[in-house]
């Protein structure tokens, strides 16, 4: 058997962090982990911003519930579902990734957790420095085959280990700097390279 482990912002749906910065019109939420490699770094920034702006948790919440899944993922995912197990590996949070996920179709869901005190958002907690290439080494020490897509640097510790890795609406300044990780901007495209990297279709 094997697993699709994919990426969720910017792979599946928009970016939510983006979102929040439409909606409060500062500027600074607009950084990912395309311009913010660390994630813990990344966290720190953004927390650090909603400090500033009184930002609560419900806030981004509000901006996750008014987001829809980017163009034909659903439909995508739908098909890979027919030969693969689905995990979305992703470094956003339990607490505000669950209308995404419910648009999705509530596919397993491995990501980290906020610590909220009365809608404030304190701290969060990882489940591990690099969680996502972990979880793949997990699913292999059971025997599993992982393929992966990501759009970010932060998806290249996926790529490192996983059978097989693709790049999916990737920056060009990302993507140029890994030539040996296929790179993609459709899903029909990365749906063929999934297909073709199995052992089993």
């Amino acid at each position: 058997m094997e697993i699709v482990c994919f990426d969720m912002e910017g792979t599946l749906t928009p970016e939510i962090w983006e979102q929040i910065a439409s909606n409060t019109g500062i500027e600074e939420f607009n950084k990912t982990t395309r311009d913010i490699p660390d994630y813990s770094d990344l966290m720190d920034f953004r927390l650090k911003v909603m400090k500033e702006n009184n930002l609560k948790l419900s806030d981004i919440q509000k901006a996750s519930g008014e987001l829809e899944l980017l163009d034909g993922a659903a439909e995508f995912l739908g098909r890979i579902r027919e030969n693969f197990q689905v995990v979305i590996l992703s470094d956003t949070f339990h607490e505000i990734a669950k209308p995404l996920m419910r648009k999705m179709g509530f596919p397993l869901l491995l990501c980290h957790n906020l610590e909220v005190n009365n809608d404030e958002v304190i701290s969060y907690k990882l489940r591990h420095k690099q969680a996502k290439k972990q979880a793949i080494l997990s699913f292999q020490s059971i025997g599993y085959r992982c393929i992966a897509a990501g759009d970010s640097f932060n998806d290249i510790q996926m790529f490192e280990v996983a059978e097989s890795g693709f790049f999916i609406n990737a920056p060009d300044k990302i993507s140029s700097q890994y030539p040996d990780i296929p790179s993609f901007h459709n899903y029909d495209d990365l749906e063929n390279a999934i297909k073709n990297s199995s052992i089993f279709i």
